[in-house]
């Protein structure tokens, strides 16, 4: 099991962070990471995953913001069609409403 080193406690307040394993839990860490986090958190994560892996989360997560999406889409060279989290939601993806 490998633990996140210490600076990057303060963007993960809501979990156990003792509990962290940075291989079983490296989609919500990266999460976390690529929408909260200093300079140092940032740069440790660009050094310890793999690009397929930040891409892996890039592309299906539909927490990250559009901001967060388009810089990684900017990045990585990636279409706007492939990141989640540039997509509208379901619930508005369709133009009718019930009582039409």
């Amino acid at each position: 099991m490998s633990y996140l080193p210490k600076f990057t406690r303060p963007f993960f307040w809501d979990v156990d962070f003792a509990s962290l394993d940075t291989e079983a839990d490296y989609y919500f860490i990266i999460e976390r990471l690529l929408e909260h986090s200093d300079d140092k958190s940032f740069f440790w994560l660009l050094n310890n995953y793999s690009d397929g892996h930040l891409k892996e989360v890039i592309k299906n997560s539909r927490s990250l913001s559009h901001k967060t999406g388009y810089f990684w889409k900017s990045y990585f060279g990636l279409k706007e069609g492939e990141l989640k989290c540039l997509q509208p939601p379901f619930h508005r993806a369709a133009s009718r409403s019930w009582n039409e």
